[in-house]
């Protein structure tokens, strides 16, 4: 039984090694330069043999740290983790600078694979109050304050996306978008790079929500009620008749506010 399990563990290993290096060739923009060691960058393993080397040196290593052969194996092994239709969890082979190999895991966003896989806008009425959705969080179990984003679709722009989000979240619609600059929300694990705009936003009809969001409302908001927030962490909003504690911690929110101001938008 163990060898049989030890030759369906391999044989997964060599299917996420054939996944992965036809990743890495289909998508070079996206997934990135190798890098170099020797430049103090965390350089990739390309080839079979220095992947395996690598793979070999952390096995050793789990396995003085106490861990199972099974489990030593399952945690060293390079590739294609796992994914979905909405993720893929990648497990480079690597070289630290000073010479030092090891793995690093990466999260790839499938709709980032061709292009930005979001877009963010930020909305402001005609008298400079930004709207944000109050939204429950699935990930913090949180009401978070934040602003309208979404996923892009394969067979749209950046833009397209954003406009579509918007009318989407918070009913507004806009006639046209100013970038505001790019934002990486989590460099250690996430490779997503994410496009942020400004539109100027006007007739409101019913927003209609995807089924896995959990939007309350959308509050029109002063720049100084967002800078209250911001200092105090959260602010309070009426949620189905419920005085209920909303986060206010948006990192796209206060890239946005903060590029719109330095070019004089707001």
């Amino acid at each position: 039984m163990k060898l049989f399990t030890s030759l369906i563990l391999l044989s997964s290993v060599l299917i996420a090694n054939d996944d992965y290096h036809k990743l890495l060739d289909e998508f070079p923009e996206t997934l990135g330069r190798h890098g170099s060691w020797r430049q103090g960058e965390i350089e990739i393993a390309t080839s079979p043999d220095e992947i395996k080397k690598i793979q070999k040196h952390c096995y050793q290593k789990f396995l003085r740290k106490g861990y199972s052969k099974e489990v030593a194996e399952k945690y060293s092994t390079a590739g294609i983790i796992t994914e979905d239709h909405y993720w893929i969890w990648v497990r480079d082979a690597v070289t630290f600078p000073g010479g030092i190999p090891g793995t690093y895991d990466r999260i790839i966003l499938k709709s980032g694979l061709t292009g930005p896989p979001k877009a963010v806008v930020l909305p402001v009425l005609a008298n400079n109050k930004v709207i944000v959705n109050i939204s429950f969080s699935h990930a913090t179990r949180s009401w978070e304050m934040e602003l309208p984003r979404g996923s892009r679709e394969s067979s749209e722009t950046a833009e397209q996306a954003a406009l579509r989000e918007l009318k989407e979240e918070t009913g507004y619609s806009a006639e046209k978008l100013i970038k505001l600059g790019t934002l990486a929300p989590e460099t250690g694990v996430v490779s997503g790079i994410i496009p942020v705009y400004f539109s100027r936003v006007q007739q409101k009809k019913a927003r209609h929500q995807e089924e896995s969001e959990a939007i309350a409302i959308n509050m029109e908001l002063t720049l100084d009620e967002i800078q209250s927030a911001f200092d105090k962490g959260y602010l309070t909003a009426d949620i189905k008749g419920d005085k209920t504690k909303v986060f206010c911690r948006d990192p796209f929110l206060s890239f946005a506010i903060l590029q719109a101001m330095w070019k004089k938008l707001i």
